[in-house]
Protein backbone atom coordinates (compact mmCIF):
# COMPACT_ATOMS: atom_id res chain seq x y z
CA UNK A 1 0.00 0.00 0.00
CA UNK A 2 1.15 3.35 -0.57
CA UNK A 3 2.03 5.89 2.51
CA UNK A 4 -0.50 8.31 3.82
CA UNK A 5 -0.37 11.32 5.10
CA UNK A 6 -2.44 13.37 7.70
CA UNK A 7 -3.55 16.29 6.68
CA UNK A 8 -5.62 18.06 9.42
CA UNK A 9 -7.01 21.48 10.06
CA UNK A 10 -9.01 21.93 13.46
CA UNK A 11 -11.32 18.27 13.97
CA UNK A 12 -10.77 17.71 10.25
CA UNK A 13 -8.37 15.32 8.92
CA UNK A 14 -8.08 13.50 4.99
CA UNK A 15 -5.20 11.47 3.82
CA UNK A 16 -2.40 12.23 1.18
CA UNK A 17 -0.61 10.39 -0.78
CA UNK A 18 2.61 10.92 0.12
CA UNK A 19 4.01 11.39 -3.85
CA UNK A 20 1.22 13.70 -5.00
CA UNK A 21 1.53 15.76 -1.85
CA UNK A 22 4.99 15.91 -2.41
CA UNK A 23 5.25 17.19 -5.69
CA UNK A 24 2.69 19.82 -5.09
CA UNK A 25 4.36 20.82 -1.96
CA UNK A 26 7.88 21.28 -4.17
CA UNK A 27 6.32 22.98 -7.21
CA UNK A 28 4.14 25.53 -4.66
CA UNK A 29 7.68 25.81 -2.77
CA UNK A 30 9.14 27.05 -6.57
CA UNK A 31 5.54 29.24 -6.82
CA UNK A 32 7.06 31.08 -4.06
CA UNK A 33 10.67 31.70 -4.70
CA UNK A 34 9.74 33.22 -8.20
CA UNK A 35 7.76 35.67 -6.04
CA UNK A 36 10.34 38.30 -6.05
CA UNK A 37 11.89 39.04 -2.89
CA UNK A 38 10.73 42.55 -1.78
CA UNK A 39 6.83 40.97 -2.44
CA UNK A 40 7.34 37.88 -0.26
CA UNK A 41 6.94 37.99 3.28
CA UNK A 42 9.89 37.86 5.51
CA UNK A 43 8.60 34.56 6.82
CA UNK A 44 8.72 33.44 3.89
CA UNK A 45 11.76 31.42 3.89
CA UNK A 46 10.75 29.35 6.55
CA UNK A 47 7.19 28.43 4.81
CA UNK A 48 9.18 27.34 1.76
CA UNK A 49 11.64 25.08 3.97
CA UNK A 50 8.45 23.82 5.45
CA UNK A 51 6.74 22.56 2.06
CA UNK A 52 10.28 21.09 0.99
CA UNK A 53 10.77 19.02 4.34
CA UNK A 54 7.07 18.04 3.93
CA UNK A 55 7.72 16.86 0.54
CA UNK A 56 11.04 14.95 1.44
CA UNK A 57 9.52 13.51 4.30
CA UNK A 58 6.43 12.04 3.20
CA UNK A 59 4.62 9.99 5.35
CA UNK A 60 6.92 10.53 8.35
CA UNK A 61 4.34 13.80 9.68
CA UNK A 62 1.37 15.28 9.49
CA UNK A 63 0.87 17.87 7.83
CA UNK A 64 -1.27 20.78 10.59
CA UNK A 65 -2.54 23.72 8.93
CA UNK A 66 -3.32 25.22 12.48
CA UNK A 67 0.17 25.82 12.73
CA UNK A 68 0.68 28.21 10.04
CA UNK A 69 -0.93 31.86 11.02
CA UNK A 70 -3.79 32.77 8.92
CA UNK A 71 -1.05 34.64 6.71
CA UNK A 72 1.19 32.21 6.33
CA UNK A 73 -2.27 29.64 5.65
CA UNK A 74 -3.10 32.02 3.01
CA UNK A 75 0.39 32.21 0.88
CA UNK A 76 0.64 28.22 1.41
CA UNK A 77 -3.00 27.75 -0.24
CA UNK A 78 -1.85 30.60 -2.77
CA UNK A 79 0.97 28.95 -3.67
CA UNK A 80 -0.47 25.70 -3.66
CA UNK A 81 -3.51 26.17 -5.99
CA UNK A 82 -0.96 28.12 -8.56
CA UNK A 83 1.07 25.06 -8.10
CA UNK A 84 -1.64 22.64 -9.25
CA UNK A 85 -2.67 25.11 -11.51
CA UNK A 86 1.00 24.89 -13.32
CA UNK A 87 1.41 21.21 -13.14
CA UNK A 88 -2.08 20.98 -14.90
CA UNK A 89 -0.91 22.92 -17.66
CA UNK A 90 1.87 20.96 -18.16
CA UNK A 91 0.14 17.71 -18.18
CA UNK A 92 1.16 16.56 -15.22
CA UNK A 93 5.04 15.63 -14.01
CA UNK A 94 7.21 12.91 -15.38
CA UNK A 95 9.76 11.66 -13.70
CA UNK A 96 12.76 12.55 -16.18
CA UNK A 97 11.21 16.21 -15.07
CA UNK A 98 11.54 15.87 -11.26
CA UNK A 99 14.60 14.48 -12.00
CA UNK A 100 15.87 18.15 -12.65
CA UNK A 101 14.21 19.51 -9.63
CA UNK A 102 17.02 19.97 -6.96
CA UNK A 103 15.25 18.61 -4.28
CA UNK A 104 15.07 14.94 -6.04
CA UNK A 105 17.31 14.78 -8.52
CA UNK A 106 18.42 11.47 -9.04
CA UNK A 107 16.29 10.06 -6.26
CA UNK A 108 13.34 11.15 -9.07
CA UNK A 109 12.92 7.17 -9.86
CA UNK A 110 12.56 5.96 -5.94
CA UNK A 111 10.54 8.85 -5.06
CA UNK A 112 7.88 8.45 -7.36
CA UNK A 113 8.35 4.77 -6.20
CA UNK A 114 8.95 3.65 -9.93
CA UNK A 115 5.91 5.83 -11.53
CA UNK A 116 6.95 7.52 -14.71
CA UNK A 117 4.27 10.12 -15.02
CA UNK A 118 1.94 11.64 -12.16
CA UNK A 119 -1.02 12.56 -13.69
CA UNK A 120 -2.06 16.45 -13.25
CA UNK A 121 -5.98 15.58 -11.92
CA UNK A 122 -5.21 13.86 -8.85
CA UNK A 123 -2.72 16.87 -7.83
CA UNK A 124 -5.01 19.69 -8.42
CA UNK A 125 -8.39 17.87 -6.61
CA UNK A 126 -5.62 17.42 -3.79
CA UNK A 127 -4.76 21.03 -4.10
CA UNK A 128 -8.80 21.93 -4.01
CA UNK A 129 -9.13 19.42 -1.07
CA UNK A 130 -6.56 21.32 0.99
CA UNK A 131 -8.26 24.65 0.31
CA UNK A 132 -11.76 23.14 1.31
CA UNK A 133 -9.93 22.13 4.65
CA UNK A 134 -8.77 24.93 5.68
CA UNK A 135 -11.91 26.60 4.43
CA UNK A 136 -13.74 23.70 6.59
CA UNK A 137 -15.87 23.15 3.77
CA UNK A 138 -14.57 19.97 2.68
CA UNK A 139 -17.37 17.55 2.68
CA UNK A 140 -17.43 14.76 4.93
CA UNK A 141 -16.32 11.28 4.33
CA UNK A 142 -18.60 8.30 4.84
CA UNK A 143 -19.28 7.43 8.26
CA UNK A 144 -16.04 5.91 10.22
CA UNK A 145 -14.22 6.70 6.61
CA UNK A 146 -11.41 9.09 5.65
CA UNK A 147 -11.36 10.94 1.80
CA UNK A 148 -7.93 9.96 0.65
CA UNK A 149 -6.27 12.37 -2.18
CA UNK A 150 -3.91 11.88 -4.38
CA UNK A 151 -3.90 8.38 -5.80
CA UNK A 152 -3.10 7.77 -9.49
CA UNK A 153 -6.66 7.05 -9.59
CA UNK A 154 -8.26 10.34 -7.83
CA UNK A 155 -9.80 10.85 -3.78
CA UNK A 156 -10.90 7.30 -2.67
CA UNK A 157 -12.51 6.29 0.23
CA UNK A 158 -10.42 4.96 3.56
CA UNK A 159 -11.17 2.70 6.06
CA UNK A 160 -14.12 1.65 7.63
Amino acid sequence: MSKTVPVISGDAMFWAYDVALGVLFIEAARVGAETPADLRPSWWPELEQDLRTHALVGSSFAVLLDDFSVEQRHVLLKCVVEAAHRIEARGGVSRDELSTWPDLEESATSYLRGAEHINAAPLVELAEALVDLAAGTLPPAPAERHWYYGTPKGRIVQGG
